[in-house]
């Protein structure tokens, strides 16, 4: 399925409304689609770091945005600090994150504390809320123009949803990792919970599928979408969405594959 991730797919908004889904099978967050992930990614040891403060106060700091997209560097840099925040807050349970304690080496992220907990910890922040902090410092506050921003924040401010979580939302997700979501997501719930998931995703609010497709910038989802409709019904809810959304992507990979044949 490699010749796939030749292809940039814009998924769209309203796959926001899709539950929580951790998926273990996460393809590559690098842009460059050449590259594949088979474990967390080897930070390299440099006699050059610097703190996140001073990254981002720094002149010559880079926009952490492409448009609505999260570029690389950010990206890898928040999930960084989502995948560290567990053993942080085992360790220094009484410190106040900040983005002083971040150390950036070859742009990955380290929390680097080093000082003793303190002894009053009353009025600090939750760790939930310390979170929030550091990554509104990187890509600014909530903005009703970035769906996925907004969507962040706020599964980010839900208690019931794991932080860890985070690290597959889609606001965090490459062009590659966007494509194989819809893919990725059914094989993972239908290995851990078998058909029952399919009745949870049948339930819930309402989607207009074909409304939200006309919306979009892609006419590959809109011929699909009308071409699709004479075998296929597709719910207007989070399965509907799902079903779709798998179905345009093995469209779209059958399609590249073919292209790839021909032109050999």
């Amino acid at each position: 399925m490699n010749n796939a991730t030749q292809h940039t797919v814009d998924i769209p908004p309203f796959l926001k409304e899709f539950p929580e889904v951790s998926t273990s099978g996460a393809s590559s967050n690098q842009d460059d689609t050449t590259a594949v992930v088979t474990g967390p990614a080897t930070r390299e040891p440099s006699n050059s770091h610097y703190t996140l403060a001073e990254m981002l106060e720094s002149p010559d700091a880079t926009s952490p945005w492409n448009g609505d997209r999260v570029v690389y560097k950010y990206r890898n840099i928040i999930r960084d600090v989502i995948e560290e925040l567990p053993e942080f807050v085992k360790s220094h349970s009484g410190h106040c994150l900040t983005p002083n304690d971040i150390c950036i080496v070859n742009d990955r992220a380290k929390i680097n504390v080093s000082i003793p907990n303190p002894s009053n910890t009353e009025n600090l922040p939750t760790y939930r809320s310390q979170f929030r902090s550091l990554v509104t410092r990187i890509l600014g506050t909530d903005n009703s123009t970035r769906v996925e921003l907004k969507h962040f924040y706020h599964k980010v401010d839900k208690t019931g949803v794991a932080l860890d979580d985070l690290w597959h939302h889609p606001l965090l997700m490459s062009s590659n990792e966007r494509f194989y979501f819809p893919i990725d997501a059914i094989l993972e719930l239908q290995s851990k919970k078998g058909d029952a998931w399919r009745y949870e995703y049948n339930n819930g609010k309402t989607i207009n599928i074909k409304a939200a497709i006309e919306k979009s910038n892609c006419d590959d989802f809109k011929s699909f979408h009308a071409n699709s409709i004479k075998n296929t019904i597709y719910e207007d809810n989070a399965l509907g969405v799902l079903n779709y959304s798998r179905n345009i992507s093995i469209h779209i990979w059958e399609e590249q594959n073919t292209l790839v044949c021909t032109s050999q």
